[in-house]
């Protein structure tokens, strides 16, 4: 019984941590959440907590498969909101024009995010870099730079183009 109490309890927690950076990172527009994967089981989480929640307080019989089913709705509800919304795609830093001169995680990037059959999207911004996946992005004037930053121009083709 206690293992129980406690696995639900590292759950709800999870669910908690999860819900929480998406939701962040929705509301502060600036706050990107750069893995796919990372971004999509938040989401998965996220909405799998919220169903379970309705479940648990609507007067229904719990079927014991309950969490396949609940994996599976998250899921396909994942696909239905990344189609209604028409999410494009990750923005990948193509160039790092400039490095900050005391802070090695920041930059000043050109990114580009493929649009499919509408080509590309293209900014310049100045990326701080809080984790491995999470990123605070804020658009720059690269006329007025100044020092610390320090021009590098370093060619990182994230997208993948071929160099001709």
């Amino acid at each position: 019984m206690m293992i129980k109490k406690l696995s639900n309890i590292i759950a709800i927690v999870i669910w908690i941590l999860a819900s929480g950076l998406w939701t962040v990172s929705m509301i502060i527009s600036n706050l990107e959440i750069t893995n796919e994967t990372i971004r999509n089981i938040c989401l998965i989480l996220t909405i799998s907590g919220l169903l379970y929640g309705l479940v648990y307080i609507l007067p229904i019989k719990k079927p014991k498969n309950l969490g396949g089913i609940i994996t599976v709705a998250s899921v396909l509800i994942l696909g239905l909101i990344i189609k209604i919304t028409e999410w494009t795609g990750d923005w990948k830093t193509q160039t790092i024009l400039y490095e900050h001169g005391h802070l090695k995680n920041k930059t000043i990037e050109f990114q580009m995010q493929d649009k499919g059959a509408l080509g590309f999207n293209r900014r310049i911004v100045e990326v701080t870099r809080i984790t491995g996946f999470i990123n605070y992005v804020e658009p720059i004037d690269t006329s007025k730079v100044t020092l610390p930053w320090l021009k590098v121009n370093k060619d990182i083709n994230e997208i993948g183009f071929k160099g001709g």
